[in-house]
């Protein structure tokens, strides 16, 4: 059975080996339909590797074509503004008040968003293999509505959104992912899911997922997901993804681009890419995150047709 995890697990915990490859991380992605915004951010923080480095993935959509990127898997690792807290240049996760909350300062960017979750932060990770052992050890995840206020270009909006976000802690070895897709997002409380398709280069391959509705969690007996790839062979435009359930169930969501950002952490280069689902006459949105590195090969790509792939402001 699936970890359930609480909210002490909810900060960072005691550094458990002294491996390089120790890690511990939080993301979320975020979307307010209403706004026409939303965004992907990761902090990590790398406590053994060259005296302590931090990684910062900070992503923002505008539904007029303005976006905002800055990914750095090699900042300096700084004391949290907050007990427990985390922080990745511009960006903070506070665990010290009632609910989880993430703040950004960027040049242009200010953003303070709680997270309010819609069930308990649960595991649905298998129990062995390389996706635990060599990737996420420990990992629990959880979806919600996130409530605040965003500013770009000196223009305050408030945002209520319905977010995704994860945590995970343990040695995290990049090299060991050759191709993922994790899909997860959330319509409201009354309907969220998750997946992950894993293939590592042990060879091994493995598919879970699971749905939730008004808190009750069911995990999938299979997943599948296909992906409508860009001519790049890196970005994408979306992709279908079903659930089986049990008694012969299916879920079935088509996933249609809103926007996505190339993201990258050391070895893995990825696509987070946010669409817009229908389900039931309900209109919700998930991150439809991929990477395709079937031969292991450790180049940058060089064309990203559906994604934002620079830092700072630009246009789509």
């Amino acid at each position: 059975m699936p970890l359930r995890y609480d909210y002490k697990d909810e900060g960072t915990h005691a550094i458990g080996s002294d491996d390089p490859h120790w890690q511990e991380s939080v993301f979320v992605h975020w979307y307010d339909l209403a706004a026409g915004l939303g965004g992907v951010h990761r902090l990590g923080h790398e406590a053994n590797r060259d005296g302590g480095r931090a990684a910062l993935q900070c992503a923002l959509f505008r539904a007029d074509g303005l976006r905002y990127s800055r990914s750095d898997d090699e900042l300096p690792l700084e004391e949290p503004r907050s007990e427990r807290g985390f922080r990745a240049g511009g960006s903070n996760w506070h665990v010290d008040g009632a609910v989880p909350r993430i703040e950004v300062h960027e040049p242009g960017l200010d953003l303070d968003l709680e997270l309010h979750d819609f069930y308990p932060i649960t595991s649905f990770f298998p129990s062995d293999g390389s996706l635990v052992e060599e990737f996420a050890a420990h990992h629990y995840e959880s979806s919600g509505r996130a409530v605040g206020s965003a500013t770009v270009e000196g223009e305050t909006v408030p945002i209520e959104a319905t977010f995704h976000r994860d945590h995970s802690w343990g040695v995290r070895k990049t090299e060991t992912l050759l191709t993922h897709r994790w899909v997860s997002g959330s319509f409201g409380p009354e309907l969220s899911f998750g997946s992950t398709v894993w293939h590592a280069a042990d060879g091994s391959f493995v598919k879970v997922g699971y749905v939730v509705r008004d808190g009750e969690i069911t995990f999938a007996e299979d997943v599948d997901v296909v992906t409508w790839l860009e001519a790049d062979g890196y970005t994408h435009r979306g992709g279908v993804v079903t659930w089986y359930l049990r008694g012969g169930e299916e879920l079935r969501l088509e996933c249609h681009l809103i926007d996505a950002v190339v993201a990258k952490l050391h070895s893995a280069k990825y696509v987070d890419a946010l669409c817009r689902i229908e389900h039931g006459g309900k209109v919700g949105v998930c991150d439809f995150e991929i990477s395709n590195n079937a031969r292991n090969g450790g180049g940058t790509p060089s064309l990203a047709l559906a994604a934002n792939g620079t830092d700072g402001f630009s246009r789509r």
